[in-house]
Formats: C-alpha cells, structure tokens, sequence
C-alpha cells in the first residue's frame, strides 16, 4: 500500500504498488499500480482500476471534487484544467492516451495537508520533528490544536533518524500517523480533543 484518501466516512481509496515504488528504487511513473475503493462498514472491496483505466479517469474528469477537500461545489475550473492538462499530454512528443491516463491518475489518491513544512505533498515519510504540529484557524489565526507524532513520555533519541507519514481525514478534525525508527513502527490515531 502506497497511498491512502478516506473519500467519506464509510470509503477508503487506496493506491498499491511494488515495494520499489514506496521506496524511491525505482522512479519511473509508468510502473504498474492498482487502486481499490474499500468500504469500511461493510469490508468489501467495492472496485479494483489500474494505473491506465479509461473509467477510472473519467470518474476523476466528471467527479474531480470528489478526490479534492475540503468538498466544495462543482468546480468547472478544476474540471476544465484537467482536460487541458490531458490534451497537452496525448499531444505531446512522446505522450499518448494511455500516458495522459498514467500521469493522471498519478496525482490520485489525493489526502488533504494542513501543514506542508511537516506534512509532505509527496506522501512520503518525512523527518519528524521535536516539536507538535500546530494547526492554526485560517480566520483569526488562533492556535486551534496541536498534533504530537511518535509515544507521548518516552524520551527522544536524537541519535535514530525517525520518519513520520500523515494521513487526513478529508474533512474531520482526525488524522493516522505512522512513525518509524529502525525496524520499530508507532501508529497514532488523532482526535480533536475538546475540553469542557
């Protein structure tokens, strides 16, 4: 498993691909991957696409908001980018429909960021750092919570490299963080903690 979107509260849309991928071995964007769209509630696996699917990407065309948050109305402007994006790939020099759909559906599964100096656009594992991170409200700019990755009291070694990965909730106050030092992996679930 590569990449991860909670699409709502009973939907997840999952990217696989090889081990090569994840781990930066192999940066070529034509590797084979799978995406799955899982229902939770019900643990059933509801459709399985590949990298190339034409149906795939005409669900991303026409529901584009869908992949997006926080969920807003139908965005003509986003839409009409990703025609013109696609046409700009098939008329390329070494482009093509099957390479328009590749590079597409490369972008997916899109997860929503709320702090990009320690939350990576790639999706990758980042270095986490000492200190929380603070989510601010955008209209008044008030410290609302704090995220806290890796086990609350037990000391820092500063000696170990440690990775940190996030993944949000498209519109929660809810996020998953896997850290890993050495072969040693920690899962957090966050929660907006609201005290009364």
């Amino acid at each position: 498993m590569w990449k991860m979107q909670l699409l709502d509260e009973h939907h997840l849309f999952i990217k696989y691909t090889s081990e090569d991928v994840v781990t930066l071995r192999v940066t070529d964007p034509s590797q084979p991957s799978f995406f799955v769209v899982y229902n939770m509630v019900s643990t059933e696996v509801m459709a399985v696409f590949e990298n190339t699917s034409d149906k795939l990407l005409e669900l991303f065309e026409n529901f584009c908001d869908l992949f997006r948050t926080p969920h807003s109305t139908k965005s003509f402007c986003l839409c009409s980018f990703l025609v013109r994006f696609k046409d700009t790939i098939v008329n390329a020099k070494y482009g093509g429909h099957t390479e328009a759909v590749r590079r597409l559906l490369g972008q997916l599964p899109i997860s929503a960021h709320y702090d990009d100096k320690w939350v990576s656009v790639m999706e990758r594992p980042k270095t986490c750092g000492d200190h929380p991170i603070r989510f601010y409200a955008r209209d008044s700019g008030l410290l609302k919570f704090k995220i806290q990755a890796g086990l609350l009291g037990r000391p820092i070694n500063h000696a170990v490299r440690r990775l940190v990965a996030f993944t949000f909730h498209p519109f929660e106050p809810f996020a998953i963080s896997v850290q890993r030092t050495n072969a040693e992996y920690v899962v957090n679930f966050h929660m907006r903690h609201v005290c009364v």
